[in-house]
């Protein structure tokens, strides 16, 4: 059929559109409902927000941080909604342990649950005027929809690796309050010597109950690292790179979660911090640089690693020259 003009009062005819109209709708009546929820996560409780895919706000709500409540909240929302757990997206902001309640809860029911950084969160939203948990739990949400096919699963620590987090956290605390108390013997010994005698008189039992206490904790390190093959494995791997000890290892495995969190090597060497990144715009050409958006302590540990690696280099070459 010939198209009619634009002015003769009647609806054009496009060839083939009636076709067309009827596929799209079929595709939208068979098409499942997506929700994506947003979760702002505080020490007492949590604000959620429950938009569906053309980012309508379906439910909000405030409720405990607890497991036994989260768990309760999902199994009303599906029972309201009528849909199932994988007809939803769990989304929040990284807040350390009190994210904990709502990681145990997803896990338990199978929901998939999406941890991304606060500060990637932040940059993406278009309105920031105005803060509440309330509008937070909001940006949350419509992040999730927006950058859904960025999305990744949340994967728990093993019990195994968990132990291993606590029982390093121990030793670090432990160390740092060891060479706090050394320090201060040592510059007192050197500028005030009458004060050394009063503060090593109190810090020996101190010092030596410290000493013995993160020689307990190492033991049961090793002990908890021959139970997992895997992590042993990794360990034994990792220490016979030059420049990478022990502790750079089990850091490497705790904050990697023994390497499950990456994809590729590409990607936990951005993480690190240690993949330098152009610097450039228009005629203005500087030097490469490393993005301030990495793990510093894993960038720490890289750098540690390499001047020892450079250092024992540096040696076996003097003892060589020395050899000619």
């Amino acid at each position: 059929m010939r198209a009619l003009n634009r002015n003769s009062g009647s609806r054009p005819i496009i060839k083939g559109i009636e076709r067309a109209s009827f596929t799209v709708t079929l595709n939208l009546i068979s098409m499942k409902q997506m929700y994506y929820i947003g979760v702002d996560v505080s020490k007492g409780k949590v604000d959620i927000a429950v938009l569906n895919a053309t980012k309508e706000v379906v439910l909000e709500q405030i409720i405990k941080n607890e497991v036994k409540t989260l768990n309760r909240f999902f199994r009303v929302l599906f029972r309201k909604l009528k849909i199932e757990k994988e007809d939803i997206l769990v989304c929040c902001e990284t807040t350390g342990i009190y994210n904990h309640p709502l990681e145990v809860s997803c896990t338990q029911m199978d929901i998939f649950l999406w941890v991304e950084n606060a500060l990637k969160i932040k940059k993406a939203a278009s309105d920031l005027r105005g803060k509440s948990d309330r509008k937070d739990a909001y940006r949350i949400a419509e992040y999730a929809i927006r950058y859904e096919d960025r999305k990744y699963r949340f994967v728990p620590q093993d019990e195994i690796t968990q132990k291993l987090d606590d029982l390093l956290k121990v030793r670090d605390t432990l160390i740092a309050q060891k060479v706090g108390l050394e320090n201060q013997l040592t510059e007192s010994k050197a500028m005030y010597p009458e004060r050394y005698k009063t503060l090593s008189a109190c810090y020996k039992a101190t010092l030596k109950t410290m000493l013995a206490e993160i020689a307990k904790v190492e033991k049961q390190i090793d002990e908890l690292t021959k139970k997992n093959p895997d992590v042993k494995k990794n360990i034994e791997l990792l220490t016979s790179i030059p420049g990478i000890g022990k502790q750079n290892a089990l850091q490497f495995i705790l904050h990697t979660n023994n390497f499950k969190n990456f994809e590729s090597a590409n990607h936990l060497a951005c993480y690190s911090g240690v993949v330098p990144f152009p610097n450039q715009s228009g005629i203005s050409i500087k030097r490469d640089r490393v993005s301030n958006l990495a793990n510093h302590k894993l960038k720490k540990l890289l750098h540690m690693a390499a001047m020892s690696c450079i250092r024992r280099n540096i040696r076996i070459c003097y003892q060589s020259k020395l050899m000619k």
